[in-house]
């Protein structure tokens, strides 16, 4: 069966994340803080598709401590949606990305 490449995203956060955790003796991902518009900042934790808090505006950064790989998706759901943004670590977007999804890995 063909991967469809807005799924391939997902797939690979998932992957990542799971090789993550197993090189890391089974540690959880750690939580990142994702920071809007509206200076709303909501603390995702666990891989895995995480729906975004709606109505705070655009995503103007992403807050971790360590380099925690990350996937933000335009629709509230990572399955199907299209990958917009993503990367590892702490970041600051110069124009906020309207997401509404994020994968953790």
């Amino acid at each position: 069966m063909p991967i469809r490449p807005a799924n391939l995203a997902t797939m690979s956060a998932t992957i990542a994340g799971a090789a993550a955790g197993m090189s890391a003796g089974g540690a959880a991902t750690r939580p990142v803080t994702v920071v809007f518009e509206s200076g709303h900042r909501q603390t995702v934790e666990g891989g895995g598709c995480r729906v975004l808090d709606s109505d705070q505006g655009g995503v103007v950064a992403i807050d971790t401590e360590a380099p925690t790989k990350y996937a933000l998706f335009a629709g509230t759901t990572c399955q199907g949606g299209r990958a917009i943004a993503s990367g590892s670590g702490s970041v600051a977007f110069g124009d906020p990305v309207l997401a509404g999804a994020i994968v953790l890995g």
